[in-house]
């Protein structure tokens, strides 16, 4: 049981989301993870803490620094729509890479295929995205030579 009460304390810190729905229905805690009731009841009280929304903000912040570090033209250019490709993102990918440039190129990977499936995004993505996408790529293979 502790396995799962560490996955879904991490699971917890990396989805306001899943925060949303356990507030809401504390049983998606028994539906998702083998808890003792002791181990169910610390993880309602640390989702209803009003301090768990500070670490969702800090998860979300370190996921968010790579690309911006990295892409950042990309991040300019998708502008006001960068919060919702984000979640769709880390959706998509809701493990972190650690490897700054890996992440990078894993978004970039993800934003192409949105893009190749039609998704409406800013002007000027597409031509970010083909401008830093190179760059990150040289960095990445000098990262893993070196």
């Amino acid at each position: 049981m502790l396995v799962d009460f560490q996955q879904a304390q991490a699971d917890l810190v990396a989805s306001p989301e899943l925060c949303r729905r356990v507030r809401a229905d504390g049983g998606e805690l028994d539906r998702r993870y083998r808890l003792s009731p002791r181990e169910r009841g610390r993880l309602l009280g640390v989702v209803n803490d009003p301090g768990m929304a500070h670490s969702c903000t800090l998860y979300r912040a370190n996921r968010l620094a790579p690309l911006a570090l990295n892409l950042p033209a990309v991040c300019r250019a998708l502008a006001g729509e960068l919060p919702a490709v984000l979640d769709d993102y880390w959706a998509a990918h809701p493990s972190t890479d650690v490897h700054f440039l890996v992440e990078s190129e894993r978004f970039c990977a993800f934003l192409g295929a949105e893009l190749g499936r039609g998704r409406s995004l800013p002007d000027g993505v597409g031509a970010a995205l083909d401008a830093e996408r190179p760059v990150l790529a040289l960095r990445l293979a000098a990262s893993s030579t070196g």
